[in-house]
């Protein structure tokens, strides 16, 4: 299955984030002017994630979607109401929530002497970002973001 993919506006920085750790590629950056938006999104098929009521009026734009709330999760639920998906969210590899890279395993043994000692040896599972070279491992950060993602899907069925 391909999953949509998305590039968001400036007002939409944290919804990008999130999309990203759900598994979406998602474009962002808070200095794309609406004409590169336009053609970021038909040249690589992406849906222009928005809360400019003049931007998604664009004629210009096949797939857009005007994001109504101003609450994160909100946020999240309106494009994951919009999307068409027939597999298992949890399930997707997150991407770099920094800079939209693929992310992959990578051993403890590749890292050391790149992160803290006491995460070295408190943590077992470590991806890497392959494009930014960024290290994320289980926390408590990743336990709450999981917990927020598990209530977001509850919440569209």
């Amino acid at each position: 299955m391909i999953l949509p993919r998305f590039i968001a506006d400036v007002m939409l920085g944290s919804l990008s984030r999130w999309l990203r750790l759900f598994g979406f590629d998602t474009l962002y950056r808070n200095d794309y002017t609406d004409k590169e938006l336009i053609k970021l999104s038909l040249q690589e098929d992406r849906i222009l994630l928005t809360r400019d009521n003049a931007l998604a009026r664009s004629k210009l734009l096949k797939k857009v979607f005007l994001i109504q709330s101003e609450e994160i999760r909100e946020q999240i639920i309106e494009v994951l109401s919009k999307i068409e998906i027939s597999l298992d969210l949890l399930s997707l590899k997150p991407r770099c929530p920094v800079c939209n890279g693929e992310t992959e395993s990578i051993k403890k043994e590749e890292i050391k002497g790149e992160i803290p000692d006491y995460v070295l040896f408190s943590s077992q599972e470590f991806i890497i970002c392959k494009s930014c070279g960024k290290i994320y491992w289980q926390g408590t950060h990743k336990e709450k973001i999981d917990k927020i993602k598990k209530e977001i899907l509850k919440s569209l069925k």
